[in-house]
């Protein structure tokens, strides 16, 4: 074992679960590590870098992924954990790094402790057992057409409790074999590690009675490097405030033509990366589209940022002190986008709850409030303070001494 070898693993679910470690990766390298990469190739823009080796490591599909989200299911099966934890443990004892760094991969709980290697494990501070604010509020189901979003939250928080341990049962019977204590809640299964990085600032997300073994590195923000589409300089000069708009990956990309005609109406002109998921095209002389971005830039540019409320999108957007607009799908995405309605930077609804009327008035609180504003601009200076290439060395000195 190289005590300067650290194995970073991407479950490559979705872009961010892969973007956040690659960006820790970068630091452990500016910081002398020898770097290995674990993950399927699913998203090379962030995951493969001549700065490190690469291991591939098998992921369930992204679509299937959303959609157990979707469905309310539990994301993995038992059969699913038992092959990713046989892979885990194959990778380990064959890489035998110092520590490993893991982002959504929720095997590596079991793996890690089995070959007897220290586990840091990325998660956004809402999802904390020590998180200050735990009521649940639910995430956009099929029983909100027949119960309405008020009644569907009253039932959400009364069956949370059992449903968190439905989550975790497939991953409690592996570990149990493995003589391992179960889980209690999601929360404890989403944040098992011997080291817990939260990518957030406590400002952003409380928590109370933080352990030693659970820690903020600050905002993992993650950016494509590109060349800006030819048009990039003409929406700021049209005068107009601005708007950037995108769903990403996981959003409901059929109201994106709504949002559009929404912003319009409010007098803004609009920045749209689609993902490469939708083919929408407008005539409109205000609106601007490309399949991808360079998100931070955009931001920047932006007056405000409208997005499907994924912790991504919205620390690009704060880190340039824009307020954020999320309209959520999954249960992440609504936790995220509570949390900074409370801190005061942002507006939220479901996609279900999409009118034009509502979407028109949370344009004009981000765009026109002063104090919202204002407390989105302080950001700027928050996520400075909270740099991971600051804190993040510091949790690796801790783990490694």
């Amino acid at each position: 074992m190289s005590a300067s070898k650290l194995l970073f693993v991407a479950e490559a679910v979705s872009l961010a679960h892969v973007a956040r470690p690659s960006v820790l990766a970068h630091c452990a390298v500016a910081a002398g590590y020898e770097v290995i990469f674990a993950s399927n190739g699913q998203f090379p823009v962030c995951s493969a870098s001549p700065e490190w080796q690469s291991y591939a490591l098998h992921s369930i599909a992204p679509a299937l992924f959303l959609q157990r989200l979707a469905d309310g299911q539990p994301v993995y099966n038992e059969a699913e954990l038992r092959a990713y934890v046989d892979a885990d443990i194959r990778m380990l004892e064959a890489l035998r790094p110092a520590a490993i760094v893991g982002d959504y991969r929720l095997s590596l709980s079991v793996a890690a402790r089995k070959v007897g290697i220290p586990l840091m494990s990325i998660a956004n501070a809402h999802w904390s057992p020590f998180a200050r604010d735990q009521q649940m509020q639910a995430p956009e189901i099929a029983p909100a057409r027949y119960l309405g979003y008020a009644g569907l939250d009253l039932v959400f928080r009364a069956v949370w409790p059992w449903a968190s341990l439905h989550h975790c049962a497939a991953m409690n019977r592996v570990r149990a074999d493995y003589g391992l204590p179960a889980y209690r809640s999601l929360r404890e299964y989403y944040c098992d590690g011997d080291l817990t990085l939260y990518s957030d600032t406590p400002a952003l997300v409380p928590t109370a009675d933080l352990p030693a073994s659970h820690r903020y590195v600050g905002p993992i923000v993650w950016s494509p490097q590109m060349t800006p589409p030819d048009w990039w300089g003409v929406p700021a000069g049209q005068g107009r405030p601005l708007a950037y708009i995108t769903l990403g990956s996981t959003g409901s990309v059929d109201l994106l033509p709504a949002i559009i005609d929404a912003c319009l109406a409010e007098g803004m002109s609009c920045l749209v990366a689609t993902a490469g998921r939708s083919d929408f095209r407008s005539d409109s002389p205000y609106v601007f589209c490309a399949p991808y971005l360079p998100g931070s830039e955009a931001a920047a540019c932006a007056h405000v940022v409208v997005c499907n409320g994924g912790s991504a999108t919205v620390q690009q957007a704060l880190q340039k002190g824009r307020p954020v607009l999320g309209i959520c799908s999954n249960l992440d995405q609504v936790l995220t986008m509570k949390a900074m309605q409370q801190a005061g930077v942002g507006r939220y609804f479901r996609a279900g709850q999409f009118s034009q009327s509502r979407m028109r008035q949370a344009l004009r609180d981000l765009r026109d409030e002063p104090a919202l504003r204002a407390r989105a601009l302080a950001m700027v200076e928050e996520f400075a303070r909270w740099d991971p290439r600051v804190h993040f060395p510091k949790a690796l000195a801790a783990v490694l001494s």
